[in-house]
């Protein structure tokens, strides 16, 4: 018999620090969802969020990498995407790697420790607009970590992108604690959409090399549709990625007592996703062995 989870009341409270992503997920946790009645989200031993479907496959294991929207915020664990997949796809290993505040730099760093604990056969990367401000020390999210609740968890830092003059991207690790931001106005010196969008597409650019050396398919996949050029950007640069957004409204989030993606845009990302899943699994089957 399971021993009965640590149950918190915000998804906030599941996080612990981690030396290398900032934060992860406590295993053993549960978190109860405030604005729907009913709903507990499990964090699994070993500190993921619980795909709710039979572990009998034994098909290629899949990893979903992302930020809330693929955790689940405001679902069931039976409601996640993730879970809809492995119900629709019983002989694969759906990995839910998604942590809330997470973005593209962090989902790179779990993907190379799963490369390097040979966890995965197949990687996809859910991107939102919103981790583009969280692939640097961007103010608008850096403020956000002045919140008290930060300092009580004991998360130190955040990893970040940096690029050097030749476009190379290096990962470095700011403190959250830096109140100056608080009232200082950066508007002037804030860095503008192309180069946002640089550090971004320079993140997925690693993800794709790694990928690549490891002999892992990888794929991108975008989950709203906010800011549509830096989608098109995306679709553009990267001809491994797939738009499965939904739009930014009553029927497809939880506004307005949240803005997450609701059960039907889990339904929908699922649906949109198989064909995916379905290629992923013939490229990890004959992919050579390393």
């Amino acid at each position: 018999m399971s021993p009965s989870p640590t149950i918190v009341s915000k998804p906030r409270l599941l996080f612990r620090p981690d030396p290398v992503l900032g934060w992860s997920l406590s295993p053993g946790h549960a978190v109860r969802v405030g604005f729907r009645q009913n709903v507990l989200q499990h964090i699994n031993p070993q500190g993921w969020r619980t795909v709710a479907a039979p572990e009998t496959g034994d098909g290629p294991r899949i990893a979903f990498y992302g930020c809330s929207f693929t955790y689940g915020t405001g679902l069931n664990d039976d409601e996640t995407y993730t879970s809809l997949v492995q119900r629709s796809r019983p002989s694969v290993r759906v990995l839910n790697r998604g942590i809330g505040g997470h973005g593209s730099v962090q989902n790179f760093l779990q993907f190379r420790r799963d490369l390097s604990a040979r966890a995965v056969d197949a990687a996809v990367f859910g991107i939102i607009s919103d981790h583009r401000f969280r692939n640097i020390a961007h103010p608008q999210r850096m403020r956000q970590y002045l919140a008290p609740e930060w300092y009580k968890l004991g998360v130190e830092h955040v990893p970040v992108a940096r690029l050097d003059a030749s476009g190379k991207v290096r990962v470095v690790y700011l403190p959250i604690w830096q109140p100056v931001i608080r009232d200082a106005e950066f508007q002037a010196f804030l860095p503008d959409d192309f180069m946002l969008n640089a550090a971004s597409f320079a993140v997925f650019d690693l993800i794709v090399s790694v990928a690549k050396a490891a002999g892992i398919p990888v794929t991108f996949v975008l989950l709203d549709e906010l800011d549509r050029p830096f989608n098109a950007g995306v679709m553009e640069r990267f001809p491994q990625t797939t738009d499965i957004s939904t739009p930014y409204d009553t029927d497809h989030t939880f506004m307005p007592r949240d803005i997450h993606p609701n059960v039907r845009a889990n339904e929908l990302f699922a649906e949109r996703l198989l064909p995916i899943v379905d290629g992923l699994c013939d490229a990890a089957l004959t992919r050579p062995v390393q």
